[in-house]
């Protein structure tokens, strides 16, 4: 408790403002349920100054999750910098101005295209917002994943499944196919969603769609913790009812086919169906709707069981297999998370046990996938370990960051560890402390001769990274062997390579051998000496282009590198 008060007090008093920034830092929203008892003491504290004693009032109750937010140990430690690294693909993503808006119904036509929010919610519930995330918009086939995991908790698993398959379809999301036993393919192809509306208005028999679509907005009101009103538009059922032929047609063919559950009336079904499609949500509500699957089917901002785990696991399944229409594979392929888009220009993605966030841009692709949403969450994994299958790369991620764990913390250990190994010989640490040095003198003799100060550079970097300052002669040694093995052997007639093209060419020989921990040294080692005036011009930028290639560490990640030293140097 005392170093909890220490951390946000100067000379033993501290004030309700600080206390509230700091966990605002953290990420946890002040307004936070299980803060309620703190914040509302706070209040009572504002202007005057706090002692240790009333801090351990004030917290006591709730000490845990203040300790928690305090100390940096909720699901992404680092908060303010990883949202820092989020804005900075956001604004990546938005110049991108490909695709169009859906057309066939006038509200989504006339949605306006510039619109660009994301938004992300952590199972600890850490919260962050960008753009246009508080704009209303409808769900559309957002909803599918939801109603199927609503069919499984009314109807169950084996009920369910009777009527509709779990099979991708490689085929558009309004076909006409059907499995060879007359199912369905998913719950996320339009067949697979009406017999799944079907399933649910089967089991209300005396209710009408509209009432049973009441039942399922509450449900969505649950999974984003009621931060605001889940909405209908009527305005967009009307419009979906009025073009809804291939609905229709394809309603009557599942009659025809397997026949709907219970006998359900079709008419019911379909308005069902579309009137889901009509809830309107903003990207806030969906990312936390996606924490709480991320969650097991806990809602991380209220603490309520919404969905049992069972049921959450068939439904990401089937959004991992089917959720971005007839693109799902390639989807899987790059991006490999949990996912479903809508053709109002929502993506809602789960990262299992982690977070979920959700983007909204209306330009969609030939898929009907939102272009933005899709670009952003490909820019994200190639900067993060996301990727489902990321955890199979034995140490070979492109050095992809790991926002789970703290960058300082890991850094600290890795080094440390590197320190211990190379003081007592070992071959590998060695080979990497002596490619660190190569590629701080290479790039420095890529401009001819080394000046002092950037002897000094390397020197300093040098002692930072490995703990101690290497000698002069240390260093003039390795100056002189870089020198000398530049010195041209070249074939007659042909150029000499230089000192820059033989490290690039000694790094990628090495990569195979090198794991990621070994390769973040050495191009940190490079980034230091290649930006030790304080800038990096466009030079500077292709020589660490080139080591990172060289290293085979994903070009996404040295971004994320560039733009911390960026932000470094505007806070100093």
């Amino acid at each position: 408790m005392r170093m909890l008060f220490e951390s946000v007090a100067t000379e033993g008093v501290t004030d309700a403002d600080r206390i509230r920034n700091r966990i605002a830092s953290s990420g946890i929203d002040v307004e936070d349920f299980r803060l309620r008892t703190t914040m509302e003491r706070l209040a009572r504290c504002e202007g005057q100054p706090i002692g240790f004693d009333e801090f351990a009032e004030i917290v006591g109750p709730e000490l845990r999750m203040v300790s928690r937010s305090f100390s940096r140990q909720l699901a992404i430690p680092d908060w303010e910098e990883f949202c820092s690294d989020i804005r900075l693909i956001y604004d990546n993503v938005a110049p991108d101005r490909g695709g169009n808006n859906a057309d066939y119904i006038p509200i989504l036509r006339d949605a306006d295209p510039e619109r660009w929010g994301v938004a992300f919610c952590t199972v600890d519930g850490q919260r962050m917002r960008l753009g246009d995330v508080d704009v209303f918009h409808s769900i559309q086939s957002v909803s599918k994943p939801l109603n199927y995991a609503y069919a499984l908790l009314r109807e169950g698993s084996e009920f369910t499944h009777r009527f509709v398959g779990t099979e991708p379809s490689g085929r558009p999301f309004n076909a006409l196919d059907l499995l060879p036993d007359m199912r369905p393919f998913n719950p996320c192809v339009n067949a697979g969603a009406i017999m799944t509306a079907g399933i649910i208005a089967s089991g209300s028999p005396d209710r009408e769609a509209r009432e049973i679509t009441g039942d399922v907005m509450n449900l969505w009101s649950r999974m984003c913790g009621g931060i605001d009103e889940v909405r209908f538009s009527e305005e967009t059922m009307l419009s979906e009812r009025a073009t809804a032929h291939t609905n229709y047609a394809i309603a009557y063919l599942l009659q025809g086919r397997t026949g709907l559950p219970r006998d359900v009336s079709l008419h019911t079904m379909l308005d069902l169906y579309l009137s889901c499609c009509s809830i309107e949500m903003t990207s806030e509500m969906l990312a936390i709707a996606a924490a709480t699957l991320a969650n097991g089917g806990v809602c991380p901002i209220t603490g309520e069981e919404v969905l049992p785990t069972e049921v959450v696991k068939k439904t990401l399944a089937v959004m991992q297999s089917a959720g971005m229409y007839d693109n799902a594979g390639s989807f899987t392929l790059e991006v490999g998370l949990p996912a479903k888009s809508g053709v109002a220009g929502a993506v809602l993605v789960v990262v299992p046990n982690l977070m979920g966030f959700a983007t909204f841009s209306p330009r969609l692709d030939d898929y009907g996938n939102s272009v933005r949403g899709v670009a952003f969450c490909r820019q994200l994994v190639d900067r993060f370990t996301f990727h489902i299958y990321d955890s199979l790369s034995g140490g070979h991620t492109g050095c992809k960051r790991d926002p789970r764990a703290s960058q300082h913390d890991r850094k600290e250990r890795d080094l440390s560890e590197l320190r211990w190994a190379v003081a007592y010989g070992d071959r590998y640490a060695i080979k990497v402390r002596d490619l660190m040095m190569e590629s701080m003198v290479d790039i420095c003799l890529a401009d001819g001769e080394i000046m002092e100060d950037e002897i000094h550079t390397i020197a300093t970097t040098y002692a930072e990274i490995m703990g101690q300052p290497p000698s002069r002669e240390q260093l003039d040694g390795w100056i002189e062997n870089r020198r000398a093995a530049s010195g041209g052997n070249a074939p007659a007639g042909e150029q000499a390579e230089g000192p820059f093209e033989q490290l690039l060419r000694r790094l990628s020989d090495e990569r195979s051998t090198l794991d990621d921990n070994g390769r973040e040294v050495i191009l940190e080692a490079a980034f230091r000496v290649a930006c030790s005036d304080g800038s990096i011009e466009e030079r500077e930028r292709a020589q660490l282009r080139g080591i990172a290639r060289a290293l085979g560490i994903n070009e996404g990640v040295l971004e994320l590198e560039i733009a911390r030293f960026q932000r470094l140097l505007a806070r100093t």
